[in-house]
């Protein structure tokens, strides 16, 4: 089997010479149309270019904002160009599963990362997806691992005895509750812009129907039989200065 043949492509002003008359081909005349090929070539770079700058990293990583915007898929708060480039060629897997609590928790790994805290998302029937740190970790420290595999191995499904039902509302039965384990907002509220970017990738990356709010669960905090074991009458006093539990509304 032979190899495919090549063709060297010239560009305009080596080419123009050649199909030139000979008149064309010296004194001001050859100066005229070398220009003219000049802007040629630049055109058909800019061309190439601009076609080349919807592959991500393909060309450069200039584009990598608006591919990104257009693919649905935001940047992580530290992410390299590299990786957010390798991450928006698989786009079309990663929409494919877009509204199950796999993808949620990969686009929010990615998106907050250096920062590492336990994710957990927990449905009104009491599936649970929890995005573990410690199991990740543990995943990161093996010799064939890859940030990405590491990533599949630390999240883990279960159930929550009796489901989740913190609240009264039956009828609003397609719902969740997105924990982050985290003590950034534990004193301190978060600003308009840091609720913005809570809300990012829960709301593109949500389906199509359920309501979602996001609990902020600092290290000290407590909810009514959450975590779970928790019981009345265990050691403990109400008003105890301690982080603020924070419940934000995403919305469907």
């Amino acid at each position: 089997m032979t190899d495919a043949l090549t063709k060297t492509l010239l560009t305009f002003r080596d080419t123009m010479r050649s199909v030139c008359p000979p008149w064309l081909q010296r004194g001001l005349a050859e100066k005229i149309m070398y220009s003219l090929a000049v802007q040629l070539d630049a055109f058909g770079d800019a061309l190439v270019a601009g076609v080349k700058q919807r592959f991500p990293g393909l060309y450069s990583f200039d584009s990598l904002s608006i591919i990104g915007r257009e693919r649905r898929i935001p940047r992580g708060r530290a992410e390299a160009d590299a990786d957010y480039g390798e991450r928006l060629r698989h786009f079309l897997t990663d929409h494919a599963v877009r509204g199950g609590p796999y993808a949620m928790l990969r686009q929010l790994h990615w998106y907050w990362l250096p920062a590492l805290f336990d994710i957990e998302l927990i449905y009104w029937n009491g599936r649970r997806f929890t995005r573990d740190v410690a199991l990740y970790t543990a995943a990161l420290a093996a010799p064939d691992a890859t940030p990405t595999k590491a990533l599949e191995q630390s999240i883990v499904r279960d159930i929550v005895p009796g489901g989740w039902h913190p609240d009264t509302d039956p009828v609003h039965w397609a719902r969740w509750w997105l924990f982050y384990y985290t003590d950034q907002w534990a004193y301190t509220p978060p600003t308009d812009e840091e609720l913005a970017e809570l809300k990012l990738i829960p709301r593109q990356w949500n389906a199509a129907h359920p309501l979602g709010t996001i609990v902020l669960f600092p290290s000290d905090g407590e909810l009514w039989g959450w975590p779970l074991g928790h019981v009345w009458g265990e050691p403990g006093t109400w008003g105890v200065t301690g982080g603020t539990v924070r419940f934000i509304d995403v919305g469907a």
